[in-house]
């Protein structure tokens, strides 16, 4: 009896196991694990000068300061560069966690820009494998016109930037950036020269500490290499640089060849090369502010 007793015991606690496996199996079915979203792609929302997938959180405002010396090649008395000074000053606001504005104003062309970020989809750990966000922005110069005896336009002196950017964070230590670009001129200095010039932006960040990464950007252009800027070549922008992250503050520092510090002026108006060490250090240094009453509250 009592072997009776055992056996209908073991089979009993067997079917109940079975059971609540099956269950388990139910729920889990019924209610599928959802895609976990990927965070921190890039430091901030600039690669270095050009444009990252980050965006800035909802009701936060982010004050950036851009800064570039001169050419090194200038040699020791221009202090390699250091006598000279072009800077740009960018509020980027949060609409929401996945839309930025901007606005911006540059001492290069005394140069007011605004812009517009959108991230489409977000990379996620059982979802897309990768990021897609959307960046556009319009430039203007407000420099005296040369010649003043003529029909001058403000639309003329307007300039577009496109982007679509294609992000993913690999693992803690990589993340990578496509950038299919087009940035358009409304007006150009001769017939020749081509009014919208087409880019694919490459980038990558390398994490070296906690707080310390390793960045590098290339934008070659695919057309529009005969364009002039005041009689001057223009070349591919190529940045490397590294981020340094120190409690609210992000620092940017950097070796690149462009003295413009908006999409535009990178990818279309760069006048020097890092062939002849036509390049220059620069900074970026980020803040950001919290405009959110209640979450202080």
């Amino acid at each position: 009896m009592k072997k009776l007793f055992y056996t209908i015991s073991l089979l009993l606690i067997c079917n109940m196991a079975n059971a609540q496996d099956d269950l388990l199996n139910m729920l889990n079915s019924e209610q599928p694990k959802k895609p976990i979203p990927v965070f921190a792609t890039f430091k901030t929302t600039r690669l270095i000068a050009g444009q990252s997938n980050e965006t800035v959180a909802k009701k936060h405002l982010n004050f950036v300061i851009l800064h570039r010396f001169g050419e090194v090649n200038t040699g020791a008395y221009e202090l390699w560069g250091m006598d000279q000074a072009y800077m740009r000053f960018a509020f980027d606001y949060g609409l929401t966690d996945n839309i930025q504005i901007g606005v911006g104003r540059s001492n290069v062309g005394k140069t007011y820009d605004g812009n517009l970020k959108y991230k489409i989809i977000k990379q996620a750990k059982g979802g897309s494998p990768v990021g897609v966000t959307y960046y556009g922005n319009m430039a203007t110069s407000t420099t005296e016109w040369q010649d003043k005896t003529i029909d001058n336009f403000f639309s003329s002196r307007l300039t577009f930037c496109n982007q679509i950017l294609f992000t993913k964070k690999v693992n803690d230590g990589l993340s990578v950036l496509l950038a299919p670009t087009m940035v358009h001129k409304n007006l150009v200095a001769k017939n020749s020269d081509a009014n919208t010039i087409y880019s694919v932006g490459v980038g990558a960040s390398i994490k070296i500490t906690r707080s310390t990464r390793f960045n590098i950007e290339y934008y070659p252009r695919l057309n529009g290499r005969d364009n002039l800027l005041n009689g001057q070549k223009t070349y591919d922008y190529l940045g490397l640089g590294f981020d340094i992250e120190t409690g609210g503050h992000v620092f940017q520092m950097m070796f690149c060849n462009a003295t413009g510090m908006y999409e535009q002026a990178a990818i279309a108006q760069t006048t020097t090369s890092w062939n002849d060490l036509g390049i220059r250090l620069g900074f970026n240094l980020s803040r950001t502010f919290s405009m959110d009453n209640k979450k202080h509250k």
